[in-house]
């Protein structure tokens, strides 16, 4: 069996998967493209976090997703949107996802912004900057509602930190869940009743044929004005033309966006100088926890593998239709 490992904990990684695996060949990839060994006829792959943003260990990483000897690939977060990944199930390899290792950081972005939003924090800095003094009243989250459109690992450990603060927290997905923090499940068919009753609005659901576009003019329309949108989830799950307007219109309070449409997003994109909009480059996952959850559930799937048993967060299909 061959493996190729990559991110910034390969060697740990090694000394684990030696212990799963004691006779496989580990082949290790480093930030700088290159390979300790021979990738060639790979059977296991991890993607790892510490690639991504390393055009040449990237360059090298991709071919492997054409190996013709591949069985699994761990890819790093939990998006699969991308057709390269439906390409691997479509010839039979199999693909996990890091569902779950991300959920805490992602949690802390959103709440970060839930407060920006509720203590005012843009006009205090924005004072301080004129030195202006002048008492702001700002809100209580005691007082809110939290509405979670996606309630899954991400949804979830956001509620936790809205129950936390005194919150009424809102949660809708395709199935019913009960966790003990949900003060009222609410059925995707009944989405607008979440929307009008939410302060803040948090979409963390997964993209797929289903939720493209999931939220558009009549979503928008009914939400609150004093409610804030805030998007972890992909940009494609919003119609951007639709939002764009509302912020402009004032249909809403404002946004707070980690994902959109297009990435990088466009220089003339009017989100860039939109007041009641604040965006950042899709790095609400990004912790220096990431690498070593990733490697623990990478190695608790290696031992499943080998075992012949069911991965954690095993994906049979992307829900995104193949267009050709």
């Amino acid at each position: 069996m061959k493996i190729v490992l990559s991110g910034d904990r390969v060697e740990a990684l090694r000394e684990g998967a030696r212990e799963i695996v004691p006779d496989a060949e580990i082949v290790c990839l480093g930030g700088d493209g290159r390979f300790d060994g021979d990738p060639s006829g790979v059977e296991i792959a991890l993607f790892g976090l510490g690639i991504s943003d390393r055009p040449e260990a990237m360059k090298s990483f991709m071919p492997l997703f054409g190996e013709p000897a591949l069985r699994w690939m761990q890819g790093p977060g939990a998006g699969i949107d991308h057709p390269i990944w439906q390409g691997l199930l479509d010839r039979g390899v199999r693909l996990s996802n890091a569902s779950g290792i991300h959920a805490e950081p992602i949690a802390q972005y959103i709440f970060a912004y839930v407060l920006y939003w509720e203590r005012n924090v843009a006009r205090h800095v924005a004072q301080q900057r004129a030195r202006h003094w002048e008492i702001i009243r700002s809100g209580d989250l005691g007082a809110r509602t939290l509405g979670v459109v996606g309630y899954g690992g991400i949804g979830q450990a956001a509620g936790r930190i809205g129950k936390a603060f005194g919150m009424r927290v809102l949660g809708s997905r395709r199935s019913r869940v009960e966790d003990g923090v949900l003060d009222r499940f609410v059925p995707l068919e009944r989405l607008h009743e979440l929307l009008a009753e939410s302060d803040y609005v948090v979409l963390s659901m997964p993209f797929n044929d289903a939720t493209r576009g999931m939220i558009g003019t009549a979503e928008l329309a009914a939400m609150r004005e004093s409610a804030v949108l805030i998007n972890v989830a992909r940009g494609g799950v919003v119609d951007e033309p639709a939002l764009i307007e509302a912020l402009r219109a004032g249909t809403i309070r404002g946004a707070s966006l980690d994902v959109v449409s297009e990435e990088p997003l466009p220089e003339d994109s009017p989100l860039w100088t939109l007041p009641n909009c604040v965006l950042t480059p899709h790095d609400a996952g990004y912790s220096p926890l990431g690498e070593q959850r990733l490697g623990e559930l990478f190695l608790e799937n290696l031992g499943r593998f080998v075992r012949g048993e069911k991965l954690r967060n095993e994906i049979e299909s992307t829900g995104i239709e193949r267009v050709d």
